[in-house]
């Protein structure tokens, strides 16, 4: 992808982030969030709890840490030296950016619908935007030196575990759905802006 490319893809999901982080106290937003609470009412049983609570724990900051160390050792191992930067940088954008934005917006919580207790703030979610990031920079880790057999496979997973880990904090009722999207728009810009850092290297 060229660098012209990748600005305007930047600017793109920013602008969409902002129309987001403009209207998500809008009716709209408020109707799109109420449909998706009603859906989850309907939806809600043991089962399908306690998957979601599996995958919001692997989206959890301490495992993401632990995840991205190991990830980042295996990469410096095998002397993916390019690869080991990206997918750091990427991790610290993220890490550094959500807080920022919580704290920018100082959105509430939903208080609908709470299946697990939690402090902070809403806007956007972590969770989204911290597997978004990890599993983004995973797959574009993946796309540059996996093999083409289990290319597809591992970059599926990563697709699932992203719509999983975003979809589980929805359903436990601790985000609303305009959050999740605005947290996966912002782990795709900090993929992006930090392949817009390390251009002349990738």
């Amino acid at each position: 992808m060229s660098q012209a490319n990748r600005t305007l893809l930047i600017l793109i999901f920013s602008l969409i982030f902002g129309v987001i982080a403009f209207f998500h106290e809008s009716r709209l937003g408020k109707w799109i969030d109420n449909e998706v609470y009603n859906f989850i009412y309907s939806t809600e049983s043991f089962i399908t709890t306690s998957i979601m609570l599996g995958f919001t724990k692997l989206g959890e900051v301490w495992a993401m840490i632990a995840l991205s160390l190991i990830v980042i050792c295996y990469l410096k191992l095998k002397k993916y030296n390019i690869e080991t930067l990206f997918f750091a940088i990427t991790m610290i954008l993220s890490g550094t950016l959500n807080p920022l934005l919580k704290n920018i917006f100082d959105r509430e919580r939903p208080t609908l619908l709470r299946l697990i207790d939690i402090s902070g703030f809403s806007f956007p979610s972590g969770h989204a935007m911290g597997s978004t990031a990890f599993f983004g920079s995973l797959i574009y880790v993946l796309y540059r030196i996996s093999n083409k057999t289990m290319k597809p496979y591992l970059i599926g997973l990563c697709l699932v575990c992203i719509a999983m880990i975003s979809s589980s904090r929805v359903y436990l009722g601790v985000h609303y759905p305009t959050d999740i999207i605005a947290g996966i728009i912002g782990g795709v810009i900090c993929i992006l802006l930090t392949q817009s850092m390390l251009r002349a290297k990738l």
